[in-house]
């Protein structure tokens, strides 16, 4: 390993070790490790800044085939690894939510959800945690988190009780039931657009085929562990739950006209998230998810005239820029070769030639494991971003040229890498985008969820979805993952 690409590594640890272990704010960490990596960069000469960076490739190279029959530009930055269409899927959506909650929206689905719960903490979980998971089957779990997790905080201040686990069941369970569907998890939808362009039809129907029944079985276990975990906190006290239940919650709208328009707009905009993945896309009609969230935050507020700087004051621009030092951290160590040195040892040692075994099942069932804790480690979006190139590569190397063949059967990787990126996410805070909103809109609330306390539930989960996902890759690998 050279000079720099050891300093970037150790770049790396170290600001992953500052923002896990909550020495100083995440978001400067990340910054402070994108830059330091940036100056390590420049000063060896080893990063050639080109936008096509993400794919290894050189200054002025023109690759053939399917994917990269472009000539790439450089930009004399790293920030290209930065993926905005993720930024603004979030800031769109951060919008919609600032704006449900100056009208009244939140407290209104608050005083509600109490009533129906009866303010007992345990059903709370179980009702929020449904609903956040259903909603993550049509749209993204990130979506999903930014709307549910004001009216949960809403909640639990009217009963006097802590938000933190609730918030945390509602991350974990919308990651876990995410997994589900192409729409629900952002590394399933960038799974479905590189197959999509492979010529490997992976479609919504295929996902609820070969996912829905594995992620079933893992929210159903995920949930009675969270009430195992929860066993002490189920029994909390909440207090006001007769003046609660006596409550109007229709009172609790200050502005039904932009209510009405808010809604509207989403409604809208999430239909339109849906036809993206299952109608616009198959028909070459390609418009960016962030355009559609900042297209419809905009007609939302066009349509409403709210305050400009109320609505701005209640984005959550740390977690942004979390992300986007995030992104470029992780773009720097895929530049130099990390992230593929880690697939290589994978296929080295269990692929068709490998030392360990020669079973195919193996392989995928080490994809899942290796997917789920370097999601863990670097949240699991560029994760994903930075393994399906290597997985198609891995079969166009492995074709005999005799046959025409492909040694290696990728499409039941690419399910793997499914499973092990939504359930890995889990793990950590900073393993899933919902977890990074989850945590910045605690902190930003008084509720604010420890590094401990997350890996303390989140951990676990992993390891028992990942378990479910490796029985049920071994048991169905050639009657169901072995096709697209």
């Amino acid at each position: 390993m050279s000079i720099d690409a050891l300093l970037i590594l150790v770049i790396f640890v170290i600001a992953f070790v500052l923002i896990l272990g909550e020495y100083v704010h995440r978001t400067l960490a990340a910054w402070g490790g994108a830059l330091t990596m940036l100056i390590v960069g420049y000063s060896y000469g080893s990063l050639s800044w080109c936008s096509g960076h993400l794919f290894g490739f050189k200054e002025d190279t023109e690759i053939e085939g399917p994917y990269y029959a472009i000539k790439h530009q450089c930009e004399n930055n790293l920030f290209t690894a930065i993926d905005f269409n993720v930024i603004g899927l979030l800031m769109g959506m951060m919008i919609f939510a600032a704006m449900l909650e100056i009208c009244g929206f939140f407290e209104f689905v608050a005083i509600k959800a109490t009533k129906l719960s009866k303010g007992d903490p345990w059903m709370l979980v179980v009702y929020l945690g449904t609903f956040t998971t259903l909603i993550s089957i049509v749209i993204d779990n990130v979506t999903a988190i930014i709307l549910i997790a004001p009216i949960t905080i809403k909640i639990c201040d009217k009963i006097k009780i802590s938000a933190i686990p609730p918030l945390i069941a509602e991350a974990i369970l919308s990651d876990t039931g995410g997994v589900a569907t192409l729409v629900g998890d952002p590394p399933n939808v960038m799974i479905a657009s590189f197959t999509a362009d492979a010529g490997t039809a992976f479609t919504f129907n295929s996902f609820i085929e070969h996912l829905t029944p594995l992620t079933f079985f893992a929210w159903v276990i995920t949930l009675g562990y969270m009430r195992y975990y929860y066993k002490d906190w189920r029994e909390t006290k909440p207090e006001n739950v007769k003046e609660i239940l006596n409550e109007d919650e229709w009172a609790a709208i200050k502005d039904n006209g932009m209510l009405n328009k808010t809604l509207l707009t989403l409604a809208g905009t999430i239909i339109l998230f849906s036809l993206h993945e299952l109608v616009l896309s198959p028909r070459g009609i390609h418009i960016e998810i962030s355009a559609i969230a900042l297209g419809g935050a905009g007609i939302a507020m066009m349509l409403s005239l709210p305050d400009v700087h109320h609505v701005i004051e209640k984005v959550e621009w740390t977690a942004l820029l979390f992300f986007a030092g995030l992104f470029t951290m992780v773009g720097a160590l895929e530049h130099m070769g990390h992230l593929e040195n880690i697939a290589k040892w994978i296929f080295a040692k269990f692929g068709p030639d490998g030392s360990i075994s020669n079973e195919a099942v193996i392989l995928a069932i080490v994809m899942i494991w290796v997917a789920a804790v370097a999601s863990a480690v670097v949240d699991n979006i560029p994760f994903c971003a930075a393994m399906l190139p290597i997985i198609h590569n891995l079969g166009e190397m492995s074709i005999d040229p005799e046959t025409g063949m492909a040694a290696v059967n990728v499409v039941p990787l690419y399910w793997a890498l499914a499973m092990g990126c939504g359930f890995g996410g889990n793990a950590t805070p900073i393993g899933s985008s919902a977890n990074v909103m989850t945590v910045s809109i605690s902190e930003r609330s008084g509720h604010k969820i420890t590094t401990k306390e997350w890996i303390r539930v989140g951990l676990p989960v992993m390891l028992i979805t990942c378990v479910v996902a490796t029985i049920f890759m071994y048991l169905f690998y050639d009657t169901l993952y072995v096709y697209p």
